[in-house]
């Protein structure tokens, strides 16, 4: 088997793996805390600003991270793999970044720490894809096995973590019908 055929049985094992795992998943100014935690009452609420801009990211990046374990069952674009890896990889740091400089209303803490964990699960299976596929071009099918199982983990606790957050989203929403 030549290392060309090696790689695409490889990659369909990574998609087969990644696919399972995937499918399996599917299923006003008032008191603020600051990133510290700290009570931050002379600024402005921005938990509404916060739930639309981590909303419309988190949904991005889970439909990017599912996408690519769609590409992924026909590895035939390695372009569109790497594409997509960097992408997961960028937005999910930068989106974590970015919300980390909202004040909002301490009811929303267990959404934030939710979104953090989300955002670093789909981070983790870009970047373990991206080590399977450096294992694979370098020879070593056993750590690249080992590496997309630790990926499809990542997928799937990703997409876990995001129905939680969804749901703490509507949550929070019900209690604070203002903020909808």
């Amino acid at each position: 088997m030549n290392k060309t055929q090696k790689t695409l049985a490889i990659l369909l094992l990574i998609a087969a793996v990644i696919f399972v795992a995937g499918c399996s998943s599917q299923s006003s100014t008032q008191k603020t805390t600051d990133n510290t935690g700290s009570p931050a009452e002379e600024h402005t609420d921005q938990s509404k600003e916060w739930m639309q801009k981590t909303s419309s990211d988190a949904e991005n990046v889970s439909s990017a991270a599912n996408e690519l374990a769609t590409v992924l069952s026909n590895p035939e674009d390695l372009s569109q793999i790497t594409a997509l890896t960097a992408y997961i990889i960028t937005e999910s740091n930068k989106s974590s970044y970015e919300s980390a400089f909202y004040y909002y209303d301490d009811d929303l803490e267990p959404a934030v720490q939710k979104y953090a964990d989300m955002m670093g699960s789909y981070g983790a299976f870009a970047k373990r894809i991206d080590i399977s596929l450096e294992h694979i071009n370098a020879g070593n099918t056993a750590l690249a096995e080992v590496t997309i199982e630790d990926a499809a983990e990542s997928l799937i606790r990703g997409n876990e973590y995001y129905a939680e957050y969804k749901t703490m989203i509507e949550d929070f929403k019900k209690k604070h019908p203002e903020m909808a």
